[in-house]
């Protein structure tokens, strides 16, 4: 009976982006992430003699799967199986409800979903920083996936394995924030994150914005402790922009950002000055927009985001992090 781990894509306010060491993924800097509740990432596993992976779309078909893709999930296993006592094989079934490589942290979902599962497979205790660890090596931002709530990746210091690890500012019930997901466009980006990260550190822009990391972070986590929206929204937004410059300007520029990302940025600004509504905007490495907003302001965001033409939406609130089902 194969066993089947659920989890759910982040959403970053305080990017990561840039490692210092590429191999086992560890961050150059700290970042900070709300964990989502949906959409989801299911994936069932059981001991096999070889590996194998087939992949769902969310209407059942089947998603084939890129060469370069199963070779990313294939090493990940072989490196989980270092780490934790394994099989010699596994065959996995990935059902994912999110769009993969548009910015939407699909593979956040997916690796943290396989920790958890891998974790379960194991027959020694994992505890929960070690299954982080194990979903940072197949995607940086998934650690953060495995926890509920407010979650910061630590870049710590050094080159070993756990030099990395997560801390949780805040659970779920902290504070009600919605997240609002537009989706402009579900054509996949022709550079991948993994290989956006390791040019990270040619653009003229990546120095500074290593310094601003440790201000940008204490000023994030004060405004989630205290609730200050208007705080989260300063910060979080001067964050994302930030990178997205030093993304354009890194060599070869990665220009994950279109017009209609910028079309919705600036009607959510007007938006939210003509009504006074607590809505911040963020991008990750992609066109799709989250728009984090208050109980308050939910129902005109979500009417405004439904109102959208030629968009999917997706609407999320704080999740709890990976689970087994």
């Amino acid at each position: 009976m194969p066993m089947k781990a659920l989890s759910a894509a982040n959403i970053a306010l305080i990017k990561y982006w840039g490692n210092r060491n590429d191999a086992l993924r560890l961050p150059v800097a700290d970042s900070l992430s709300i964990t989502l509740d949906q959409p989801t990432v299911e994936i069932a596993g059981e001991s096999a003699d070889v590996f194998s992976v087939r992949s769902y779309e969310p209407d059942g078909s089947e998603r084939k799967l890129t060469d370069k893709e199963i070779d990313r999930l294939q090493r990940h296993f072989e490196i989980s199986k270092q780490c934790l006592d394994l099989s010699e094989g596994i065959s996995l079934e990935i059902r994912s409800q999110i769009p993969p490589s548009i910015g939407f942290a699909s593979s956040a979902a997916i690796f943290s979903s396989l920790a958890e599962l891998y974790s379960g497979l194991s027959h020694r205790p994992v505890f929960p920083q070690q299954k982080s660890i194990i979903a940072r090596l197949g995607s940086g931002s998934a650690a953060r996936s495995v926890f509920g709530g407010f979650m910061a990746l630590r870049a710590g210091n050094g080159d070993t394995l756990d030099s990395s690890f997560v801390e949780q500012i805040a659970d779920s019930d902290h504070w009600r924030l919605w997240d609002i997901i537009i989706v402009p466009s579900h054509k996949e980006k022709k550079t991948g994150s993994t290989e956006g990260h390791a040019r990270a550190h040619t653009s003229p822009l990546f120095e500074a914005r290593i310094r601003s990391i440790p201000k940008r972070m204490e000023e994030c986590i004060d405004a989630i402790l205290k609730k200050d929206f208007e705080k989260l929204q300063a910060v979080s937004e001067e964050d994302c922009m930030n990178m997205h410059a030093a993304m354009q300007s890194q060599d070869p520029p990665l220009h994950y950002l279109s017009q209609e990302t910028y079309r919705l940025i600036d009607e959510v600004k007007e938006l939210r000055m003509r009504e006074h509504l607590e809505v911040l905007f963020t991008m990750d490495a992609g066109p799709t927009v989250h728009l984090i907003c208050t109980e308050a302001a939910f129902p005109e965001i979500r009417a405004f985001a439904k109102a959208q033409t030629n968009c999917t939406v997706f609407e999320a609130g704080i999740g709890s992090g990976s689970h087994l089902l």
